[in-house]
């Protein structure tokens, strides 16, 4: 399980291209509207896949801490928007736009992984 870990940060250059030639972002959807925390959180995570590749005794806690991270990041996200959308709710404004149906599936799938993912790091290191 730890080499699938290590594999998965190891292969963020891969979900780096596939989001910046295709559209297709299933790692950090919770960073759309903010593109340079998104290729920072790109390299963070292939930094953590070296350091997993390092010391793989902490892989399963470097697992842990980043998907709970991601799961609270993509909580936040959903509060931040939802908060914007009570505020253009009441301003002469209107509402913002709501999200894509091509959005909603990345931020579900990003949503998943990250769920998964801290369930089994967490298990793992239980």
């Amino acid at each position: 399980m730890t080499r699938l870990i290590r594999g998965y940060y190891l292969g963020t250059p891969i979900f780096f291209l596939a989001d910046l030639l295709f559209g297709v972002n299933v790692r950090v959807a919770f960073l759309d509207q903010w593109p340079a925390g998104k290729w920072a959180y790109y390299v963070l995570a292939f930094a953590l896949g070296i350091i997993a590749r390092r010391r793989p005794e902490l892989t399963a806690k470097i697992g842990l801490v980043e998907s709970g991270a991601n799961v609270a990041l993509i909580i936040i996200s959903v509060l931040v928007w939802y908060g914007g959308a009570l505020d253009a709710a009441g301003a002469e404004f209107g509402m913002p736009t709501a999200p894509s149906p091509e959005e909603l599936v990345n931020f579900v799938c990003s949503a998943l992984i990250a769920a998964v993912s801290y369930s089994v790091q967490r298990a793992r290191v239980a």
